[in-house]
C-alpha cells in the first residue's frame, strides 16, 4: 500500500509554528508518513512508527546529510552514529548521573531559585519565563558544565540565537545568518575556559572532557566544543520550557493546579505530563540507510526524516484523551527526550531542575494565577516554548 501525500503538501511552515498539533493530528490520520516540502523532511507522526524510527540506527541514522545540528553547532554526538557517537557518549554520561549532578550541584539549585525568587516576591507580578525559568536554567547549566565565569546574559543570548539554525530544515540563509554567529561567539567563549582548565582542572563536565581518557584517548578541542554546545541548546532550552509550560498548564486548570499545591508529590507527575503534553523539542531528525517501508510509505535510501515526537506523545493509538492534559496519567513513558542510542543525556538533570524550581515557586508565591490581560503565547514546532508568562500572587 502507498499512501498520498496530498495534506503533507499543503502544509505551511506558518501553521506549523503557530500550533503543529492539529496539524499532526490530520496527519496521523491521514498521512502517517508524509513529505513536507515546506520543511524539506518526511514526517512521521504515529508513535510506533516514531518509536521504530529513533530506535533503529541501521535503518535511519542521526548521521544525516545535510544536518542542522552539525550544521550550526559543530559535530556533535546526536548528529552521530555508530562507535564514535558510543565513545562520545561514555565520556559525557558519567557527569550526568544522577550522583555525579548531586555532588557538583551541592544544593546549588535550590540557592539560586531561592534568590530569584527572593528578588521578584514582594513585587506581586511577574514574567516566570523570562526572572525565573530563563536564569534557573542557563545558570544552572553554566554552573555544571563549568562556563559560570562566562555572563549568563551572553550565553543565554548565544542560545537564543542558535535556535533558528537548529530548525532551519529549509536551508534559509537569512535564518542562519544569526545562528552561525551566535556559534562563533559561544565556541570562542569556550574555547577561553578549555584554555584556563588545560592548567586548572576542576570538577566541572567540561573539564571532566578535557582531561578523561576512554579507550586509550581524549575529546579533540573541536569535539568538546561542539558538544558543549550540544549540552547547553538541550539544557537551556528544555528545562527553561517545561518550568514554564508546567506552570502555565497547571495554571490554565485549577482543579489540578491545587491538587499540585497541596501534594507536592504531584510536582513530578505535573512536570512528566507536560512533557508527553507539550514537550518542548518536537523531533528527531533521522535519515534513511538503505530503501525502506514505513507505514506503507516507500522510502527511498537517503530520505531525510523527521520523527515527530510531540505527535507521537499525543497519539489517541498510544494514550486515552491524549489532548487532555491529567497529572493522573498513568500510561506509561513519553518520547519528548526521544528514544534508543540517541535518548537525552541531561533528562535526569532536566526534570530535577524544573521539580525544584517549580516546587520552591509554589512555596514562595501565594495566590499564584495567570494575568488574564497579559496573556501567554506559544509558538514553534521544532522547539515549542511561551512567549512569556505574566502572572501575580499575593506580596
Amino acid at each position: 500500500m502507498t499512501i498520498g501525500h496530498e495534506v503533507g503538501a499543503t502544509i505551511t511552515l506558518q501553521e506549523l509554528e503557530h500550533d503543529p498539533y492539529p496539524t499532526y493530528e490530520r496527519l496521523r490520520e491521514a498521512e502517517p508518513v508524509s513529505f513536507v516540502p515546506a520543511v524539506g523532511l518526511w514526517l512521521v507522526t504515529r508513535h510506533d512508527d516514531v518509536k521504530r524510527v529513533t530506535t533503529d540506527p541501521e535503518t535511519f541514522t542521526a548521521a544525516t546529510e545535510p544536518s542542522t545540528l552539525n550544521r550550526t553547532m559543530g559535530e556533535n554526538m546526536l548528529g552521530m552514529e555508530g562507535p564514535e557517537q558510543q565513545w562520545i557518549r561514555a565520556i559525557t554520561e558519567p557527569p550526568f548521573r544522577p550522583r555525579d549532578v548531586e555532588a557538583r550541584t551541592q544544593g546549588m539549585i535550590p540557592r539560586l531559585a531561592g534568590e530569584l525568587l527572593d528578588g521578584i516576591v514582594d513585587r506581586g507580578e511577574a514574567d516566570l519565563f523570562r526572572e525565573y525559568a530563563d536564569p534557573m536554567s542557563v545558570r544552572s547549566l553554566c554552573f555544571m558544565l563549568g562556563l559560570d565565569e562566562v555572563p549568563w546574559q551572553d550565553v543565554l543570548r548565544w542560545n537564543e540565537g542558535l535556535m533558528p539554525g537548529l530548525a532551519n530544515f529549509e536551508g534559509d540563509p537569512v535564518k542562519q545568518a544569526p545562528a552561525d554567529e551566535a556559534a562563533g561567539a559561544l565556541h570562542a567563549a569556550i574555547g577561553d575556559v578549555l584554555d584556563r582548565l588545560a592548567e586548572e582542572p576542576d570538577g566541572s563536565v567540561l573539564s571532566w572532557m578535557l582531561h578523561h581518557e576512554e579507550g586509550g584517548r581524549r575529546m579533540s578541542r573541536d569535539q568538546i566544543v561542539g558538544n558543549t554546545t550540544l549540552m547547553l541548546s538541550g539544557g537551556l532550552q528544555e528545562p527553561r520550557d517545561v518550568i514554564a509550560l508546567t506552570l502555565w498548564a497547571l495554571l490554565s486548570d485549577a482543579a489540578q493546579f491545587e491538587e499540585v499545591r497541596a501534594d507536592r508529590t504531584l510536582v513530578k507527575a505535573a512536570v512528566e505530563e507536560t512533557l508527553r503534553w507539550a514537550g518542548p523539542v518536537g523531533t528527531a531528525t533521522r535519515q534513511a540507510t538503505r530503501p525502506v517501508d514505513l507505514a506503507g510509505v516507500h522510502l527511498e535510501q537517503g530520505a531525510l526524516i523527521g520523527a515527530v515526537l510531540s505527535s507521537a506523545n499525543r497519539d489517541p493509538r498510544r494514550w486515552t484523551d491524549p489532548d487532555r492534559f491529567d497529572i493522573h496519567r498513568k500510561e506509561g513513558a513519553h518520547l519528548a527526550f526521544s528514544a534508543g542510542t540517541h535518548f537525552c543525556l541531561g533528562a535526569w538533570f532536566g526534570r530535577h531542575l524544573a521539580r525544584v524550581t517549580l516546587d520552591l515557586a509554589l512555596d514562595r508565591l501565594p495566590g499564584l494565577a495567570l494575568m488574564p490581560e497579559r496573556p501567554v503565547t506559544l509558538s514553534g514546532w521544532e522547539f515549542r516554548a511561551p512567549d512569556s508568562l505574566w502572572v501575580r500572587w499575593a506580596p
